[in-house]
């Protein structure tokens, strides 16, 4: 048996919380199907529908609400818990403007990816169980914990054996995407899915200050339990992005390690003969980074999926339980780089405005840290075709660390964009973000005629295949300069505001993840005038 599994096997022994303060076994009306069936499987949507149901009739400390709707009209549940009670997003900011944290924890976005299904239901179930006790009392009052167990409902109604080959357990799962085909985690730039614009709608309404994203990662063999990441895409608000990946991460590593045993590293794969260790993707389309755009505390989750299912519950119940201990023991740290990162976006549109813009990355490339790391891994043998399989030896590896990302292409921060009259499913596709648009009419201020930089579209070629409905172009464009007198009923979407940069990353032809040139057709092809105008002066 190897150390990771015997650490694991023990802790699976005792309590989650402590083994001082050991719990009895729940009632069966609020065991997750997982522990129900010895982690044989997972649930089915109904189950967590139920289960929620009963987790919030247990207790007053819990309320039931929803999320929105998936494609074929399941419900995207969602089970609050705090002391005092929150029920809803205006009691939620209420929480807030008091001082509390809020917090989304979400699960199953990937649906053959359960073990978040599972440990979200667990931790709340114990939370509310025992909300006196000193540790759980401290998360119930300083946070708003909002879990959302199963975000991809119909995916997960697809399950089959086969549908994650190579993770050990449960034995029938969901699939990836959604009913309609699409990635949810691809989806956060272009929101054609139902699920994801029911996300982009809750962090408008609720606000969180904290996001977590449960996953399972189908990677290299290590000898880690779960891998994490912070934000990967750098152009977003500094100070929440730097208090993540600066102090909670390396914090909750460490904490977690002493407290139980589980060992965790930042998300990667084995590159090159094991001589490299490299993260994933900065493009907003994914949820980690479109969270970080926005200015959240984001983390990204990846439980291991070469232990068993039962491992991979408990390591994720446990991780999400530290962060959010992190997080209610450094609240102040936590309101204070949220707010700051807000008042960032908005004083670099003021500073545009004033004639002093910054410059925006819009292309990102992968680069690594300063010093090598050393990871915990397996020894493995290699077939003649290539294949590797991992051995019961360890084996420690020293390996360039490619662990963040660097801007390669920028933009100067425009005061303004200006949408002309007519683009309306641009405007929507804004709106739907929570960006602020106006009409020049309703504009103050606003000079005539304006001084803007206009795209001539000099290249196009499609970034690669589509992935599940997805594909963007790899657009290369000339400014020019000159006047534009504005209509009154055209668009302007002005720099002093809190989502500005992510305007920059949806509207700007040149980004590596930008919506509209897709949404606009033929005016992003070659040759032609891109619509949507830089207000420069």
């Amino acid at each position: 048996m190897s150390t990771l599994t015997t650490m694991l096997s023990v802790l699976l022994l005792v309590s989650p919380h402590n083994p001082d303060e050991a719990s009895p076994r729940p009632p069966d009306p609020l065991l997750t199907v997982a522990e129900a069936s010895d982690f044989r499987f997972t649930a089915s949507h109904q189950d967590v529908i139920d289960l929620v149901e009963a987790l919030a009739a247990s207790s007053p400390l819990a309320a039931r609400s929803e999320m929105g709707r998936t494609s074929e009209g399941r419900e995207i549940p969602l089970l609050i818990v705090a002391d005092p009670p929150v029920a809803d997003a205006a009691a939620a900011q209420a929480a807030v403007a008091d001082g509390r944290i809020l917090c989304l924890v979400f699960a199953n976005i990937h649906a053959g990816e359960v073990c978040g299904k599972a440990a979200t239901l667990m931790l709340a179930r114990e939370l509310l169980s025992a909300p006196t006790r000193p540790k759980n009392a401290a998360l119930l009052q300083r946070l708003v914990i909002v879990f959302a167990p199963i975000f991809n409902g119909d995916g997960n109604e697809r399950m089959a054996p086969g549908n994650r080959p190579g993770q050990i357990g449960p034995e029938t799962m969901g699939i990836r995407p959604n009913a309609m085909g699409l990635d949810l985690n691809r989806d956060y730039m272009k929101l054609e899915s139902p699920e994801v614009a029911a996300m982009v709608r809750f962090l408008q309404t609720w606000n969180p200050q904290l996001v977590m994203d449960l996953h399972t990662t189908n990677g290299s063999h290590h000898r880690y339990a779960l891998t994490w990441s912070p934000p990967l895409n750098p152009a977003g608000p500094t100070a929440p992005l730097a208090l993540v990946r600066d102090r909670l991460l390396p914090d909750v590593t460490h904490s977690l390690s002493e407290r139980t045993g589980l060992a965790t590293f930042a998300y990667g794969n084995f590159e090159e003969d094991h001589t490299r260790w490299a993260t994933y993707s900065s493009l907003p389309r994914f949820g980690a980074q479109y969270h970080g755009l926005r200015g959240q505390l984001s983390i990204l989750s990846e439980a291991y999926s070469h232990i068993t299912f039962k491992e991979r519950v408990v390591a994720t119940l446990e991780f999400v339980r530290e962060c959010l201990t992190w997080t209610a023991h450094n609240a102040d740290d936590v309101r204070s780089a949220y707010q700051q990162g807000r008042e960032q976006i908005v004083a670099l549109g003021q500073a545009a405005a004033a004639g002093h813009p910054d410059q925006v990355g819009i292309r990102h490339a992968i680069a690594a840290a300063p010093e090598p790391a050393t990871l915990l891994g397996w020894v493995e043998t290699q077939d003649d075709d290539g294949r590797t399989t991992p051995t019961n030896e360890p084996r420690d590896y020293t390996v360039e660390h490619f662990d963040h990302f660097e801007p390669v292409a920028f933009v100067t921060r425009p005061v303004a964009y200006v949408i002309p009259a007519g683009l309306d499913t641009l405007v929507d596709l804004l709106r739907r973000h929570g960006i602020e648009v106006t009409t020049v009419a309703d504009t103050e201020g606003l000079p005539s005629p304006l001084t803007v930089e206009r795209y001539v579209i000099d290249a196009a070629p499609q970034s690669g295949t589509a992935y599940l409905g997805h594909a963007t172009p790899d657009i290369a464009a000339t400014p020019t300069r000159g006047e534009y007198e504005p209509a009154a009923n055209d668009w302007i979407v002005a720099m002093d505001q809190p989502l500005a940069t992510l305007a920059i990353h949806l509207l700007e032809p040149e980004a590596e993840d930008a919506a509209a040139p897709i949404l606009l057709g033929e005016s992003a092809l070659p040759g032609g005038e891109y619509p949507v105008l830089r207000v420069v002066r």
